[in-house]
């Protein structure tokens, strides 16, 4: 028998996918179609470059404070783009977040180009980034495995069984119990596996020092190995970042002789479905936009006239203020408006009303103006 059997039994590798309780499976199966509609939803290139930089950055600020990392997803921001300097107390917390971005965008790339390898020695590899140049409270090295025992906390296999669990847990994960027996089961089954994954190297603890962080990117490229998009790949660290106290309640509970995993992976399920299905609804969102605003100038501005650029500048602002606006203060909803009517005749911005009310973009009233709402959703009414 090995030691870990008898001082670790929670890591006991006899969990069974499809003993879950349904809600989970359904739970799944939510998770899986969003990420699925995500991969085929279109975005100009600016826009989707956006999504995915604020994913990536809510993703890294997550995973870095749950390890007690306090910087925010602002300050992380604007660190990146060079305009907050920290003091020198506080570097080591810039550099956690820098090694965590350089991790994803690694793994990322790797992924990309086929590779697919979460071995020990990946591990080790991407342990050594996670832990450059950080402040260490053990003489390991970044990279390297444990090789005494902590005794200061439960979690934590004897160092010399660290190699042989690693070896045992991707042999198990990657075998027949995960394997799909039907093709809408592929999907499922590599959300389950990132999260058992990511739970059983917590217990584990091959390293001195973050464990917690290497545990959740292996997570993440798990999750991208799987085909999940990388945006939606962050909304677990996200998920257990929002909700810490559950997230680390869910880990101890799981790790007790009667430990049962099904609790935790249900947490991180249902946290994983809200997460993708609300990033969905923000692409959808973005195309909405999008589709307004070129069926709005298409209406305004045919043939692309000044006259025409300066009634569809009025027509996106007012659609924009989202509510009726005072006549009077139309011309002051934005600084290019502003400057469109402050050289022209008064009577000018009225005609140009009067002209957004006939082609039907604004409604007109006792001196308030509205626009109107655009039909963007033409099944919703089952006609």
């Amino acid at each position: 028998m090995r030691t870990y059997e008898q001082t670790h039994p929670w890591i006991s590798f006899r969990f069974n996918p499809r003993d879950l309780p349904y809600p989970v499976w359904i739970l799944l199966g939510e998770a899986s179609m969003a990420c699925t509609t995500l991969r085929q939803l279109a975005l100009p290139t600016p826009e989707a470059a956006l999504v995915n930089h604020v994913a990536r950055l809510r993703g890294v600020v997550a995973n870095a404070s749950l390890d007690g990392n306090t910087l925010g997803t602002e300050q992380v921001d604007r660190l990146l783009e060079g305009s907050l300097h920290l003091p020198p107390s506080q570097l080591f917390l810039e550099r956690e977040v820098r090694n965590l971005l350089k991790a994803v965008e690694w793994t990322e790339a790797r992924t990309k180009a086929g590779d697919l390898d979460t071995g020990p020695w990946a591990l080790q590899v991407l342990h050594a980034q996670l832990m450059k140049e950080l402040p260490a409270g053990s003489a390991a090295q970044p990279g390297e495995f444990r090789t005494v025992r902590d005794c200061r906390h439960r979690t934590g296999v004897a160092p010399e069984e660290i190699p042989g669990l690693l070896d045992r847990l991707g042999a198990w994960t990657s075998g027949a119990l995960f394997e799909p027996h039907h093709g809408e089961e592929r999907l499922p089954l590599a959300i389950l596996r990132a999260a058992i994954t990511h739970l059983y190297l917590l217990w584990a603890a091959p390293f001195a020092e973050g464990n917690g962080r290497t545990a959740r990117m292996v997570e993440f490229q798990l999750l991208l190995n799987a085909g999940i998009p990388a945006a939606a790949a962050h909304c677990m660290s996200i998920h257990a970042a929002a909700t810490n106290g559950e997230y680390h309640r869910q880990v101890a509970q799981a790790a007790t002789p009667t430990g049962d995993v099904s609790p935790f992976l249900a947490y991180l399920a249902r946290g994983f479905a809200e997460g993708v299905k609300d990033l969905v609804a923000k692409v959808v969102g973005a195309q909405h936009r999008i589709l307004a605003e070129d069926g709005l100038r298409h209406r305004v501005d045919p043939d692309g006239s000044p006259a025409g650029e300066r009634l569809w500048r009025l027509a996106k602002a007012l659609t924009g203020a989202h509510g009726t606006v005072p006549t009077a203060h139309v011309a002051r909803l934005t600084p290019d408006l502003a400057h469109d009517y402050a050289r022209l005749n008064p009577k000018t911005l009225q005609r140009d009303l009067a002209q957004l009310e006939a082609l039907g973009v604004v409604v007109r009233n006792r001196g308030r103006v509205r626009a109107r709402p655009q039909e963007l959703l033409p099944f919703t009414t089952g006609t």
